[in-house]
């Protein structure tokens, strides 16, 4: 039987991420991996997100195989779960179950942090790593990120994670949801 565990300490310090690593730039937010899956022995993983005033986060999207559950550390977080916005403020929790289409923003003009954990044997936070380094890729490329090839490459890696992310419905979320409050 192998073991394909990677032991690494189990804290990392406030700023710091699993293995000192830098922090990754995922569709313009900074995100820690704080606890990678292969700690946990392949069960969890949990990652920090730093978001901007009126920031948007991901387009909406739906995960076949991963539950999140976020902890908000600063500031207040919008997440929208079906057709239903949520304030989560510091101190709050939010629930994301699988098979729910979600997206979340900081629609405040203060920064917000959260913890958002994996309970999954899916490993959530390499995707998220495999996305920043994809970004990376196509801006160094010089390419459109929302030409149709590039839309193609997010979609193959999506896929490869068994969950689903509707691009096209971002113009309408921004107009919807882009009014931030005072």
């Amino acid at each position: 039987m192998t073991n394909d565990v990677t032991f690494a300490p189990a804290y990392t310090a406030p700023g710091q991420n699993a293995h000192n690593a830098p922090m990754l730039n995922v569709l313009g937010m900074p995100v820690g991996v704080k606890l990678q899956h292969a700690q946990t022995y392949g069960q969890f993983s949990c990652v920090e997100v730093h978001m901007a005033p009126f920031q948007f986060g991901p387009p909406p999207h739906i995960h076949h195989e991963l539950d999140e559950i976020m902890y908000v550390l600063e500031g207040t977080i919008t997440v929208l779960e079906g057709d239903q916005p949520r304030e989560v403020p510091a101190g709050g929790w939010h629930f994301r179950p699988r098979g729910v289409v979600h997206t979340f923003w900081n629609g405040h003009g203060s920064p917000a942090r959260f913890i958002d954990m994996y309970p999954s044997s899916q490993d959530f936070a390499h995707y998220l790593e495999e996305l920043a380094q994809l970004g990376q890729d196509l801006y160094n490329e010089g390419a459109d990120p929302f030409a149709p090839e590039s839309l193609a490459r997010f979609k193959a890696l999506d896929a490869r994670y068994n969950h689903e992310v509707f691009y096209e419905r971002m113009p309408e979320h921004i107009a919807r949801y882009g009014k931030a409050k005072p």
